[in-house]
């Protein structure tokens, strides 16, 4: 008679969980899914910035706070020398999508990088629109990127 108890129970419980995580996906099956190429070469060009009465605007950035990354298809973010950014993440947030980024190829290391103290921040937001990308790096204002 107990099994008739816990057969209904055990299958309600089954039945209740949920996933609570986004879905981790594959730099190859992300691309395969029709979110478009974001690899490539983009370069900063307006920075977001917040009033004191909470208004966003933005604005350009000089020629000497520009800057190009190199995104490669395997979610692996590069300086423009080909050399990987410091502090880069360890998954990016693409269009509501979360995209592990895990290297396809080698690597080269960046000395300047030892140097770098960096804040853990393990998750990049990206909007990506066309030729156009906003990213948003934890606490980060949020910066505006073409190609």
């Amino acid at each position: 008679m107990k099994r008739l108890f816990y057969l209904p129970l055990y299958f309600l419980v089954l039945l209740s969980c949920s996933k609570d995580s986004q879905e981790v996906q594959s730099a190859a099956e992300f691309l395969n899914a029709g979110s478009g190429s974001f690899a490539g070469s983009w370069k900063l060009t307006e920075k977001e910035k917040v009033s004191i009465d909470d208004q966003k605007t933005w604005e350009p950035v000089s020629a000497s706070q520009s800057y190009t990354i190199i995104l490669r298809s395997d979610g692996v973010i590069l300086n423009a020398d080909g050399k990987p950014a410091c502090c880069a993440p360890t998954s990016l947030i693409i269009n509501d999508r979360l995209l592990e980024i895990k290297p396809q190829s080698p690597i080269p290391t960046n000395e300047a990088c030892e140097l770098v103290n960096c804040i853990n921040c393990p998750t990049w937001e990206i909007e990506f629109i066309g030729n156009q990308m906003i990213v948003t790096a934890c606490n980060s204002p949020r910066m505006k990127f073409i190609r």
